[in-house]
């Protein structure tokens, strides 16, 4: 065996253990992610983390406009709820638009007075990652709340569309469509370590 092939298998090997590392990683912080929110909404609210999940479903539609335009992505969805039970300081980050902002903010409203008090500001700040996604879509994404629609007669892009499409422009050196392609990849799972990784990988060569 050359040296060449020796040097290739020991670093396809090297990347596929970091590969695999970054996945179960990733996995194990999302289920203690999803375990934390549980429990303080199980805390929380009246009912617990399943009414909280059934009041969801109640009110939030997945709009026309937001399935015609393929619209998958993760909405994290901070927010506060004093000992006393008011509601405050809402905020979307990674927002979806198309009408989906709105239908989370219809439901955070709905859930006034079904709160329980409580003696430690500790339990009063919430942070739900709630994931849209589309029938038939592959992804890997995974939210405390999935959202799933009907897609709109045509399946749309998978995550394994967008990484391919950004390793074959990042070969070529097209820095700028290999980013919006990972901004894709982020919008679905923004809490995928992975992904910033990469981002920043990419930037470094830009500055060099």
């Amino acid at each position: 065996m050359t040296r060449s092939i020796l040097f290739f298998l020991v670093l396809f090997s090297t990347t596929f253990v970091l590969g695999q590392n970054f996945d179960e990683l990733n996995e194990k912080l999302t289920n203690q992610r999803f375990e934390t929110v549980r429990t303080l909404l199980d805390y929380r609210f009246k009912g617990g983390s399943g009414e909280f999940e059934r009041v969801f479903f109640k009110h939030v539609n997945y709009t026309e406009a937001a399935r015609k335009n393929c619209v998958v992505g993760t909405v994290v969805v901070t927010f506060t709820v004093s000992c006393d039970n008011e509601i405050s300081e809402l905020k979307l980050r990674n927002p979806m638009h198309y009408g989906l902002n709105e239908e989370i903010q219809k439901f955070i409203e709905a859930t006034e007075g079904m709160w329980n008090t409580c003696q430690d500001e500790k339990y009063t700040r919430f942070e739900v990652p709630m994931l849209f996604t589309l029938k038939g879509t592959e992804t890997n994404a995974r939210g405390f709340i999935t959202l799933v629609g009907e897609n709109p007669g045509f399946l749309c892009r998978s995550d394994s569309y967008f990484m391919e499409r950004f390793e074959k422009y990042s070969r070529k050196g097209k820095s700028k469509k290999a980013l919006d392609m990972l901004d894709q990849l982020m919008r679905r799972d923004p809490y995928n370590n992975s992904f910033y990784e990469l981002k920043s990988e990419l930037l470094s060569g830009e500055a060099k």
